[in-house]
């Protein structure tokens, strides 16, 4: 007979972790405001501890910075740091372009191709968080379909970084419609199984994603 397996709970600071996340990503708190720890615990219903903790997930992820007796805001980076992380998930969106080309199922092109439909729906309907949400999962599929671990966890916390930044800047129309244009080239290249195409669209995406985005940075840091 085989053993039953303990069903594993989350524990409450995960659980919070998400609801959290999302309110540092969607600009809650400006950059030089202090998370108000009391007023999220009575907020989320818990208490101090697990929200401490939700705290140092976030701070590990790099959205948070956690300074002794000053509590958590908004870690602020350098533009150039920030110019790093775009030109570094391009080249590991570059790299898993190629391999995604030659190992991805038709199943799983299938499935990107189902969400890039819902998100260019969503846009139409401009419903910013559901397109933000399913921008960030098209990039994500095409690096698992990739089916390299390494690559794919590399990734996720690249993205993780990045989050608040590039949800920042999607309120601009024009560049919506930049964006969906390059996701609708980057899909036909991944349909056609055309590596070089789709490699060189991502690390160029990137790269025009640090530009859509540049401003806002420096602004943000030159006022932190």
């Amino acid at each position: 007979m085989i053993a039953g397996r303990k069903i594993q709970r989350k524990s409450l600071h995960e659980e919070i972790v998400p609801q959290l996340r999302e309110m540092v990503v969607e600009g809650r708190w400006g950059v030089r405001e202090t998370l108000p720890e009391l007023q999220l615990s009575e907020e989320l219903g818990v208490s101090r501890t697990p929200v401490r903790e939700a705290v140092k997930i976030l701070a590990a992820e790099g959205l948070l910075v956690v300074r002794p007796r000053s509590g958590a805001s908004i870690k602020i980076l350098k533009p150039q740091e920030v110019e790093q992380l775009f030109e570094t998930a391009g080249a590991i969106e570059g790299a898993a372009a190629r391999l995604a080309v030659e190992k991805a199922t038709e199943k799983e092109i299938d499935r990107i191709s189902s969400v890039h439909a819902k998100m260019v729906e969503k846009s139409e309907r401009n419903a910013r968080a559901e397109y933000f949400e399913m921008n960030q999962s098209i990039h994500m599929m095409i690096v698992a379909a990739a089916h390299n671990d390494v690559l794919s966890d590399l990734h996720e916390k690249l993205l993780m970084r990045m989050r608040r930044i590039r949800f920042a800047c999607t309120n601009d129309a024009e560049g919506w419609k930049n964006a969906l244009a390059e996701h609708e080239q980057m899909l036909v290249s991944l349909k056609n199984r055309d590596a070089e195409a789709l490699s060189s669209m991502l690390v160029e995406h990137m790269h025009k994603g640090w530009l859509r985005v540049r401003d806002f940075v420096k602004r943000e840091y030159e006022n932190r």
